[in-house]
């Protein structure tokens, strides 16, 4: 019979029926000791119908939940790969066997997985590289650690700077500035060399050709008193007959367009063109303008 004082039951287990509608049961519940494992499991297990139970007599209520799920031979559990998508539920011993023999159904399921992520990871990369994509037609392109950056250029030939690839507007052209320090053609050795190449892009196919935008090349005087400051600046107006202007292929012009002398290493020297070993250039395209400044 039921005692309220040590929450046991003496005798036969109850059956689920009594279980259900006997109140006091469900009363004992919150006194220090639980009944036997078995009719805590049927109440527990009620949703799934089960109505087997437990070889434990006794058990106290705080070690319940710990003796359910990692010690109890008949607690129902979820195979450990459910989130990979494997449906099997079943008791302890079932549980263990059903992971020795489905290895290779697992290892499916995981390398399934593994695709879904890398599409979602290849997603994401993609939607993060569009919300950090430039679509205002201007570049302020930061050039920092020159020093090493010129040393490199005069020890490797052609060495090459690139920017980052802006858009002149949303659905715009996509371009990408490029820098020789120690200078290309013309002003090789002797000048840094700035141009600007035509990327294939998006909506190349809505866009007018050839490319007839304007573009000028500033580089910052750093001066402390922007009054005094000094700028250089050279701008161009696309050539319509030139390759460099139409509409790129999937390998894009490896130079593009600009200015080989663009500013003498001489030039760099003076004035605040170079602070803390770094030069700002701003790029920028203006569609509304037909003469170059």
């Amino acid at each position: 019979m039921l005692t309220y004082k040590h929450a046991m039951y003496a005798g036969d287990i109850p059956s689920l029926s009594s279980i259900l509608s006997n109140p006091a049961f469900v009363r004992s519940f919150t006194l220090r000791r639980l009944p036997l494992c078995r009719a805590a499991f049927l109440l527990r297990q009620v949703l799934n119908g089960l109505r087997t139970g437990c070889d434990i007599s006794i058990i106290a209520r705080e070690e319940l939940e710990t003796h359910l799920k990692d010690e109890c031979t008949v607690s129902v559990h979820s195979c450990s790969f459910k989130e990979a998508g494997c449906r099997f539920k079943g008791p302890r011993f079932a549980l263990e066997k059903h992971l020795d023999e489905s290895s290779q159904q697992h290892l499916s399921l995981m390398c399934g997985v593994v695709s879904k992520q890398q599409h979602q990871i290849a997603s994401l990369k993609s939607a993060l590289s569009r919300l950090s994509l430039n679509y205002s037609g201007t570049l302020i392109w930061k050039i920092s650690d020159f020093a090493a950056k010129m040393a490199e250029a005069k020890s490797k030939e052609g060495m090459e700077l690139v920017s980052p690839p802006f858009y002149t507007s949303q659905y715009g052209y996509k371009l990408q500035a490029s820098l020789f320090p120690n200078g290309n053609g013309a002003g090789e050795d002797t000048h840094i060399s700035v141009y600007i190449k035509i990327l294939p892009g998006e909506y190349d196919a809505l866009l007018r050709w050839p490319f007839a935008h304007s573009v000028s090349f500033t580089l910052f005087d750093q001066s402390t008193c922007p009054e005094k400051a000094c700028n250089i600046v050279e701008s161009f107006i696309p050539d319509p007959t030139w390759k460099n202007f139409q509409r790129p292929s999937r390998e894009p012009d490896s130079l593009g367009f600009g200015f080989p002398k663009f500013v003498s290493h001489e030039m760099l020297k003076k004035r605040h063109f170079m602070k803390d070993d770094t030069m700002f250039i701003r790029v920028k395209v203006d569609p509304s303008k037909i003469v170059a400044v």
